[in-house]
């Protein structure tokens, strides 16, 4: 009995030693597997990135990309020139940098960019002036019936259903398009106020809104859109295993929580609480 023990005790020390070599190994592997700098481009939008007292970049999606990418093992440099929305995706095909953040994956990008898997939640409301009485079920659909007017986004992708309401709000003069939320905001408060309605990204929303203006909106229809958000990389950046790596770097803090902690750092408590309550994927 003694000796089988002993040679039961050997094997499994053995085992584990073995264990511990190939995790070091793969361990060593993810780091290095995506042993490229990448290029990034930052909107100064805040929470999404903004420079902090001392000029440091920050902000939800910077620190998230950031921590991403050199999980997997890349190196991170920053863009930070103004772009339109359209001018970032014809940059990122012209190489001129390598990776745009927030983005949503549809089949005509995929033609020169990888996208990664999710990393974020992407919350778009639909917000309105508190003295507006509406349904509380209450849609873009109905609105767009009724002939309210709509401000929303210049550009970016909202699926499929908006881009079709969308063309319709255009077509019949009840669509004011902003360039950014400070503006979408500025326009649904100044008077008379430009719209209705304004759809947009709820983070920045209430960053510009204002602790002091929160009661004075609602949320119509009750629900927040979410939407998953992707890293993008053009074709030319990246190959397939570096991806994997990325993809595999996100998993991890995901299942840590640590990508969700950095998104909640930078999300409002009331934004948070209406989460809990009121959300529906696009």
């Amino acid at each position: 009995m003694k000796h089988v023990s002993f040679n039961t005790g050997k094997l499994r020390l053995s085992v584990t030693f073995a264990f511990a070599i190939l995790f070091s190994l793969t361990g060593e592997a993810a780091e290095t597997r995506c042993d490229k700098t990448l290029t990034v481009h930052l909107d100064l939008h805040a929470p999404s990135a903004y420079l902090d007292n001392n000029g440091k970049v920050t902000g939800m999606d910077a620190q998230l990309a950031q921590r991403i990418l050199t999980q997997a093992g890349c190196q991170v440099r920053w863009h930070l020139i103004p772009m339109t929305g359209e001018r970032i995706l014809r940059s990122l095909q012209q190489g001129k940098f390598d990776v745009m953040i927030r983005a949503s994956k549809t089949v005509e990008r995929q033609e020169y960019a990888y996208f990664s898997d999710p990393y974020r939640d992407e919350v778009v409301g639909l917000f309105s002036r508190e003295q507006l009485e509406l349904p509380s079920a209450f849609s873009m659909v109905d609105a767009l019936d009724k002939k309210l007017g709509m401000i929303g986004p210049v550009s970016g992708w909202y699926g499929d259903n908006f881009e079709a309401l969308r063309s319709k709000w255009k077509q019949e003069g009840y669509y004011t398009a902003y360039p950014d939320a400070k503006r979408a905001t500025d326009l649904l408060f100044i008077t008379p106020s430009r719209g209705h309605l304004l759809l947009v990204d709820a983070d920045i929303f209430y960053l510009h809104l204002g602790k002091e203006r929160y009661d004075q909106v609602k949320l119509v229809g009750g629900n927040l859109h979410i939407s998953s958000a992707s890293l993008m990389f053009s074709h030319d950046s990246l190959n397939k295993n570096d991806l994997i790596a990325i993809n595999e770097a996100i998993f991890q803090l995901q299942q840590t929580g640590e990508l969700k902690a950095i998104e909640n750092r930078y999300r409002p408590q009331s934004l948070q609480k209406l989460l809990k309550v009121n959300t529906q994927h696009l």
